[in-house]
C-alpha cells in the first residue's frame, strides 16, 4: 500500500470538525495501487470532493505490512482503501503559519 502525506488548503467551513476555511491542514492518503503518478488526478478529484486544494505531497512510503498502524482511525482508512482504492485521514488542528 502506498501511502502518501501533505498539507492542503480547506476551501470550506466544517464547523462540526473545526476546519477554518483557508486555513492548511495535514493529511495522509492511503492508496491501494502503488503507482503515485498515475493517480494524480485521482487523487486531486477525490481531494477537492472534500474541500480541499492547494495541495501539496510531500512524502510518500510504501506500506508492506499494514498491522503495523495499531491507531483504530488509520486501519479504518487502511480498509476502505483495500476496498476503495483510495482513502484519507485529515488533521482538524491547522498547521502554524511559517
Amino acid at each position: 500500500m502506498l501511502v502518501v502525506s501533505g498539507i492542503a488548503e480547506a476551501v470550506k467551513e466544517d464547523n462540526e470538525k473545526n476546519v477554518v476555511k483557508g486555513q492548511c491542514y495535514g493529511f495522509n492518503l492511503f492508496l491501494k495501487n502503488e503507482e503515485l503518478d498515475s493517480q494524480l488526478e485521482e487523487i486531486e478529484s477525490y481531494m477537492m470532493a472534500r474541500g480541499w486544494d492547494n495541495i501539496v505531497i510531500q512524502e510518500q512510503e510504501f506500506l508492506d505490512d499494514t498491522s503495523v498502524i495499531e491507531h483504530s482511525v488509520m486501519q479504518e482508512a487502511i480498509s476502505k482503501a483495500q476496498q476503495d482504492g483510495l482513502c484519507g485521514v485529515f488533521n482538524h488542528t491547522p498547521l502554524e503559519e511559517a
